[in-house]
């Protein structure tokens, strides 16, 4: 498995959040169930998020 790479041998999940403590990975990902990836807006691209906004502004229309 390619995400093995992600692995630093310290299997354990915390079962309220779902992820991983060694990788941070959920139990899908590590198992290699494909994880769907969201859907685009339906306005065109996703906004940037505030840090890189801040950074970078909005763009122009």
């Amino acid at each position: 498995m390619s995400g093995d790479a992600l692995c630093v041998g310290v299997c354990m999940i915390d079962w309220d959040t779902g992820v991983c403590l060694g990788c941070g990975r959920t139990a899908e990902e590590i198992e290699g169930v494909p994880v769907v990836a969201p859907a685009p807006a339906a306005g065109g691209a996703p906004p940037l998020p505030a840090n890189v906004a801040e950074q970078l502004g909005e763009g122009s229309d």
